[in-house]
């Protein structure tokens, strides 16, 4: 292993090692750990203490028995978290944001663990709570803040610290602290810049309140406005210029009300709590006295994490007032657009709370244009007096930072060695940052707070995220209790932000990881890097896997530079990429100005390759978006660990996503496009995450990828298995005892019987007197008409065909049973035949009403619900009853079929529909189905509306669509003011005719139970949920508990 052999050196010693290489060393530290914490116990921590567990407790029947119960369950336990648990210290694992902890963590996470401390307060965590500042401020330092360090501040000095008199310390300062996650983190931000955005209005209250505390600095108190370096009297600021004031400008305040008129921080605090302040009083109170009508309002990127608007939710800033920014086909957020936005609000006299960057997305880990949105903060003060609080999600982009910092000398002796010179330092991580990652990554330094998590990309145990600020004084604004400021180094941390109680065990190991790491370029930059480096390898690979040969492509989502280009140009690219990256080595890369130049401007921002598969049909490229999602679901659930089974032999782990057209709009339409999709429906897609810095080495990576390839090929024949209309069995629902009605049981998931067919037909007399028969022994039982050989449903239906029948009038042990067969069904009408494929479904589902289809004879009507949108429910019902207060119905119309709206049923609120299968009908079944159903079908919990003798208010519309074989969408866009008739529809009563209820087969997927193997489909084994597999591992009622004794 030639590549980088000193830094792959290094990298080594900060983990446990993908096959437990390192666990000498591992062992050794525990041993440690152990001897430290009994050595605390029994010899630092009065040692005169009596032992309260003695030799003879440890001898009793009690003692022995627990402690064997316990090794037996741990033995259970150790078992099944080595076989059952996700395997994130592996180079296979590459979905979600996890990988094993560093070494470091893990032993700083367990030493303090024997400890349990709780940093809530400094008194239950003396030690942890300095740590987690330090490592805080550590965190700041890297993001770029200034940060001032005390002489002596480290943990070989803490109890000869000099600390800086608070006068002499920097007004502007980083700070940080330890959170549980990174949507803590947002929520504090949020909190932080609500508080910050009124607490001018809370003090104008104060300053205007004549008998109030503060009001005596009415006349004289100046304060700096947004657009002008003049000074204006507070209490002569319009409500617009109090909220847009600098964060600079109130975070000052409070220091300069101390300069100039002596008022302590206490005291001020006590003067806003009661009366002004908006943790008190509360947004809606500020807004009413102020005659806010505009709410002010957060903006985000469309590609926002989850953690947003339920933040803005619980402060009570509402999640439509976070406004989503639009992406642009790189998925980061729109430079232009936000300016657009800001415009509005500057027009509309908007506040604007905060602008929030994301820095390293979770889909996509795309770096939004952060330091183009600080000039356009600049803009907008100077030329609009618009300010706001600019915050940074980089949860995971956060320690990508490192990066960018050159390593410290140890000491002015120190010398680089052979090899790893300065001028080397940033090689290795800037090996495939993009320049546009660089440029604003770099900008981290000029915001206002920052979420960044140490249990990310900092490869820290859960749980450990964490939310620096600039100014340590904007910290204050989340707080209950004034700090004692001479005394700063000893404040409790848990009196700022959401949390209380908290593991001091994440300090530590946030701690011990930055310390032995480092976060600079030979430390955390050089693991990201290295990592970066095999993220873009990958990206390569799923750029070039498919060719204009195979019958699937592999789209990554970000574009190869070469699409704008052209087809052609594309396909150079692709091949130069495989001569230059795919077929090389490591070192070989490394070594080829070409690649390297290339490689560079390859891939995501940072370390996440997003990818979605498609599939071709005879050389046709399926345009189907919904039939994509099956393809790339069935290849997620491939690759993902979703069940109990196989958590040990998954190759390759992959995670997924959804993208919403609603969020992404042309983005996902650029990517659909590319794809060679059409459509406006969400793209289910697939995430690969790198964090292992090894698995681009020894060609792993070569066999993981052709290992995803072979897997989609043969995923691909259920895909072209589903969406290749070949000759099959159909089957019908006979409705009507004069005329014969058949009606298709479609399915959305298999082009067979991805139509909604509505037919009549002739049986022979004597086959008809033998179904009429039947039908007059249980009319509310449903017979099914099917075709005895193979046809495609075009085949069947159409004017004037005619094909060989059968009828089935039951089931028994999953086969049909069949009334009769070898009998010619002729002269066959069509009255409806509407393909379901979803470029001819709906948007929407209908609002007011239930649309069906009525059709049949003047004696007799029958009807089928319309299928416009999927998921949908079959609803038919023959012999129906028909009253008509006003219009008609001519025997033309019914005939040929009209639309009928149930106008008391609106289907748009029944969504999702229950899960209704439609057998058994009795204890035996007729079923004519081309797959077998579950031999104990569930039954609805809860009657649904559809039954029998039940009545409905209708109205009755011609159909739109002259022609029977026309299909949507728009099949419901009836004239709704000019209705051909109006009345009743009554549902057969069990002796007058029959109901088919069905959401289950229409939606099924008819290879949900199929697999490929050797290269033909075949059926697979149900794999148990985990809740049925762990259920009886920890069942465990039999064992004698310790105070129980066997009795004969």
């Amino acid at each position: 292993m030639t590549f980088f052999s000193q830094e792959n050196n290094a990298v080594a010693s900060w983990f446990f090692g993908p096959r437990g290489e390192n666990s000498d060393f591992v062992s050794e530290f525990y041993n440690k750990i152990i001897n430290q914490q009994v050595k605390a116990r029994k010899y630092d921590y009065f040692p005169e203490d009596p032992l309260f567990i003695t030799e003879a407790t440890k001898n009793s029947k009690e003692f022995k028995a627990n402690m064997k119960s316990l090794e037996n369950q741990l033995d259970v336990i150790s078992e099944l978290l080595a076989k059952k648990t996700v395997p994130f210290w592996s180079p296979r694992y590459m979905a979600h944001m996890s990988m094993k902890a560093s070494m470091p963590s893990n032993l700083g996470y367990v030493a303090a663990l024997q400890y349990n401390q709780n940093n809530v307060a400094i008194e239950a965590s003396p030690l942890t709570t300095w740590l987690e500042m330090h490592v805080g401020k550590k965190l700041c330092e890297m993001l770029g803040f200034y940060v001032h360090w005390d002489k002596n501040e480290d943990i070989y000095h803490l109890d000869n610290m000099i600390v800086t008199p608070p006068e002499l310390l920097p007004k502007i300062r980083g700070w940080g602290h330890i959170t549980c996650d990174g949507s803590v983190a947002n929520l504090e931000s949020i909190w932080a810049a609500r508080n910050l955005k009124f607490y001018p209005l809370s003090l104008r209250l104060a300053v205007d309140d004549n008998d109030g505390p503060l009001s005596f600095i009415g006349s004289s108190f100046k304060v700096e406005l947004a657009n002008s370096n003049c000074k204006k009297l507070l209490k002569e600021c319009s409500t617009w210029e109090l909220l847009n004031l600098k964060p600079a400008t109130v975070l000052d305040i409070p220091d300069r009300l101390f300069i100039e008129y002596g008022i302590s921080s206490q005291f001020l605090q006590d003067a806003l709590r009661d009366k002004y302040n908006i943790q008190t009083v509360g947004k809606d109170y500020l807004e009413k006295e102020f005659n806010i009508t505009e709410p002010a309002v957060y903006f985000a990127s469309a590609t926002m994490h989850y953690s947003w608007p339920k933040g803005c939710a619980i402060v009570g800033i509402g999640s439509k007032n976070l406004i989503p920014v639009p992406v642009d086909d790189a998925a980061r957020m729109d430079i232009n657009k936000l300016k657009e936005k800001l415009k509005q609000c500057v027009e509309k006299r908007q506040a604007v709370y905060a602008v929030v960057a994301i820095m390293g997305s979770t889909e996509h880990g795309a770096c939004d244009p952060l330091g183009d949105i600080i000039e356009l903060r600049k803009e907008f003060e100077r030329d609009h007096g618009l300010s706001f609080v600019i915050h940074a999600d980089a949860a995971w982009g956060g320690y990508f930072r490192s990066m960018l910092v050159k390593p410290h000398k140890s000491s002015e002796k120190a010398r680089r060695r052979p090899g790893l010179e300065e001028e080397g330092d940033a090689f290795v991580p800037l090996l495939a940052l993009h320049p546009h990652t660089v440029k604003h990554l770099d900008s981290l330094k000029d915001c206002d707070s920052i979420t960044v998590d140490p249990h990310k990309s900092g490869y820290v145990p859960y749980p450990a995220g964490s939310l620096c600020y600039r100014d340590q004084r904007m910290r204050y604004l989340n707080t209950w209790t004034s700090p004692v400021i001479n005394r700063a180094n000893e404040e409790s941390i848990g009196i700022y932000g959401v949390e209380g109680s908290k593991p001091g065990a994440s300090a530590v190991a946030t701690f011990l990881s930055q310390d032995a790491i480092g976060f600079h370029q030979k430390g955390y930059g050089l693991l990201l890097g290295q990592a970066t480096f095999s993220c873009a390898k990958i990206y390569c690979h799923w750029a070039t896997m498919s060719t204009k040969e195979d019958n699937f492509i592999v789209t990554p989502f970000n574009m190869l530079p070469a699409e704008n280009l052209g087809p052609d140009k594309v396909e150079e690219q692709k091949q130069e990429i495989r001569t230059l990256i795919v077929e090389k080595t490591n070192d070989q890369i490394v070594k080829s100005k070409e690649a390297m130049k290339l490689i560079k401007i390859l891939g995501s921002d940072l370390m996440i390759n997003t990818f979605a598969c498609n599939f071709k049909v005879d050389g046709k490229i399926n345009e189907d978006v919904i039939e994509a999602n099956y393809l790339n679901q069935r290849l997620y659930e491939e690759f993902s660990l979703t069940t109990s089974k196989g958590t040990n032999k998954k190759p390759l782990i992959l995670t997924s996503t959804q993208f919403k057209q609603e969020d992404y709009k042309h983005c996902l339409t650029n990517f659909k496009n590319r794809l060679g999709l059409k459509g406006d429906q969400d793209l289910y897609v697939l995430i690969n995450v790198v964090m292992s810095p090894w698995v681009t080495e020894f060609e792993f990576l070569r066999k993981l990828t052709k290992k995803f390839e072979e897997t989609l090929q043969d995923i691909v024949k259920l895909s072209v298995y589903r969406n290749k209309v070949e000759p099959d069995l159909h089957a019908f629902i006979m409705q009507g005892t004069d005329n014969l009605y058949l009606t298709h049981l479609s399915m959305f998931q298999m082009e067979n019987h991805r139509q909604q067919v509505i037919i009549t037909a002739d049986l022979p007399i004597n086959i008809k007197e033998i179904y009429l028969s039947a039908r007059k022994a249980n009319p509310s039982h449903v017979f099914f008409l099917g075709n005895q050989d193979e046809m495609t449903l075009d085949d069947i239906a159409y004017n004037g065909s005619s094909f060989k029948g059968v009828i089935y009038k039951d089931v028994k042990d999953g086969k049909p049973i069949e009334l009769i067969k070898d009998f010619q069904v002729t002269n066959v009408r069509v009255l409806k035949k509407r393909h379901l494929a979803t470029s001819f479904q709906d948007v929407n589902y209908p609002v007011d009403h239930m649309p069906f289809y009525i059709y049949g004879t003047k004696q007799e009507l029958h009807i089928d619900h319309m299928l416009l949108k999927s998921p949908s429910i079959q609803l038919s019902a023959d012999r129906v009853e028909l009253t008509l207060t006003s219009g008609e119905l001519t025997s033309t119309q019914r005939e040929n079929g009209v639309i009928v709206h149930f106008t008391e049923v609106h289907e748009i609120v029944m969504q999702p529909f229950p899960v209704i299968k439609p057998f058994p009908q009795t204890e035996t079944t007729p079923i004519p189905l081309p797959v077998p159903l579950p031999e104990k079908p569930e039954k609805p919990e809860k009657p649904f509306f559809f039954q029998h003798d039940r009545k409905f208010q209708v109205e009755l519309y011609n159909d739109p669509m002259s022609d029977p074989n026309q299909s949507g969408p728009g099949l419901n866009n009836v004239d709704k003011k000019n209705p051909i008739a109006k009345g009743t529809i009554k549902l057969p009563s069990k002796d007058g005719g029959c109901l088919f209820i069905d959401s289950y087969k229409v939606n099924g997927d008819p290879t949900a139970d199929k697999k490929v193997e050797n290269g033909k489909i075949v059926d697979r084994q149900k794999i148990p949920t985990f809740m049925e597999f762990y259920s009886e591992k920890f069942d465990h009622k039999d064992e004698l508990h310790w105070y129980e004794e066997e009795v004969e």
